[in-house]
């Protein structure tokens, strides 16, 4: 809950979101974002997927067959703009439809959501468009990792074709990326079986349905004065939009929430805890000012969420930038460290709005909350060793209601960065990162 010296940790991603709560916290330079990329110490999320995930190239084009369950027929005619893929192969039962593209729709930002490490998943990132070629690529579609599942990209604008939509890997599954305002191509394998073993179907990519504010001709603009009237209390917040956005284009919306004793503008400052330059103009960013507050624990600035203040707050911000920019209703996200662990932990309860949340040493019994959603949401937590502040045992306490509402299995699998433990079974990914350290991000 209280921030103590900011010491980077390890890098730490999970359904597009990387937590990197901190307290004063600095990210090293070559955490880059985009496919596979690779991220700074301290845990940052990557506008790409986790390291190790390939790409399907493209899908086959008119005149090349695929048999069924078999490998792609090399040598047949390729489409326009489309690539064969020669010997990438089709899951039982999946096929290539070749699903059409809207005339002149182009890729531009269908950012590959890249395939699990062994054992880990990914969820589906949403693309701006396939390639306008006659069964060309639909706005990357990831090939899972061993073991892991994959989320298919949506492809927004035209058809996702039959390209390489969620190849099925070794032991891993994907599904089709769904075309928004086209047809779906045939998806690759889902639940492919593997050497061994066989593994559960990917969870479905985005749809990205747009907010009210999409097409908006007075969008909101970057400010670190922002209000809202809560409780009769005014309470400021801060919002950073991309210096080239486009109100047509949906963006990720990432809230970040400060420490005991912290401040929105300390969020600000710190490029919202290392994740403004990883984001590659993909997302907007949020946070606020907690108010001061007490219990028998400790005393400053925070979410001590008096009369429900707090959680208003929230719902005032979201209500604001819905309305003023585009934001992609399927990749909202909420992360932070201590006292902000504690909202990323409890917003996902209060409010039905989360792709995935990463909580960074944070617990329950702080902020009161009336737990109202059960669906699943993907999860990433991360709590030190030795954390004797907010005990290590309490942080993995309000991850395991987590792991039961994603109806998680109690087998783990280890995952990268070290310490890090995916639990098997789940309807969404489910990680609890233990590092070594006491009360720090």
């Amino acid at each position: 809950m209280a921030s103590r010296s900011a010491r980077s940790s390890a890098t730490l991603c999970v359904a597009g979101l990387v937590c990197c709560g901190l307290w004063g916290c600095t990210v090293s330079s070559g955490g880059g974002s985009g496919t596979g990329g690779t991220h700074s110490s301290g845990g940052t999320i990557a506008s790409g997927g986790s390291a190790g995930g390939t790409v399907g190239s493209g899908g086959s084009g008119t005149g090349g067959t695929v048999a069924t369950g078999g490998s792609s027929v090399s040598g047949g005619t390729k489409g326009s703009g489309g690539v064969n893929e020669t010997g990438g192969s089709v899951g039982a039962g999946g096929s290539n439809s070749g699903g059409t593209k809207e005339t002149g729709g182009t890729a531009s930002g269908g950012a590959a959501s890249g395939g699990s490490p062994p054992g880990g998943a990914s969820a589906g990132v949403s693309g701006r468009g396939g390639s306008s070629g006659r069964g060309g690529a639909a706005g990357a579609s990831a090939t899972s990792g061993t073991g892991g599942a994959s989320a298919g990209a949506s492809g927004r604008g035209g058809a996702s074709g039959g390209g390489a939509a969620g190849t099925s890997a070794a032991g891993g599954s994907g599904t089709g990326g769904a075309g928004r305002g086209g047809t779906t191509g045939g998806g690759g394998a889902v639940g492919g079986s593997s050497v061994g073993g066989s593994s559960t179907g990917g969870a479905a990519g985005s749809t990205g349905k747009g907010s009210s504010g999409c097409g908006s001709t007075s969008p909101l603009k970057t400010s670190n004065s922002l209000s809202e009237s809560i409780n009769g209390t005014t309470r400021k917040w801060m919002l950073d939009v991309p210096t080239n956005y486009d109100t047509n284009k949906l963006y990720k919306l990432i809230f970040v929430w400060h420490p005991l004793g912290g401040s929105g503008s300390q969020i600000v400052s710190g490029g919202y805890n290392g994740l403004k330059s990883l984001s590659n103009n993909t997302a907007v960013f949020a946070t606020a000012d907690g108010l001061n507050g007490s219990n028998s624990e400790a005393s400053g600035t925070g979410w001590w969420n008096a009369n429900g203040g707090d959680m208003k707050l929230f719902q005032a911000m979201l209500d604001k930038i819905n309305a003023g920019l585009c934001i992609d209703q399927d990749r909202i996200f909420t992360t932070g460290f201590s006292f902000g662990g504690m909202m990323s932990y409890e917003l996902p309860f209060e409010f039905n709005v989360f792709r995935a949340t990463a909580p960074c040493s944070g617990k329950t019994g702080v902020i009161p909350f009336v737990e109202t959603y059960t669906n699943p949401v993907a999860i990433m937590a991360f709590h030190g060793d030795s954390d004797t502040f907010v005990a290590t045992s309490l942080g993995k306490a309000f991850f395991d209601k987590f792991a039961a509402r994603n109806k998680c299995g109690t087998q783990t699998q280890a995952v990268s960065p070290t310490g890090c433990q995916q639990y098997q079974g789940c309807t969404v990914p489910s990680i609890w990162c233990l590092f070594k350290g006491a009360h720090e991000a």
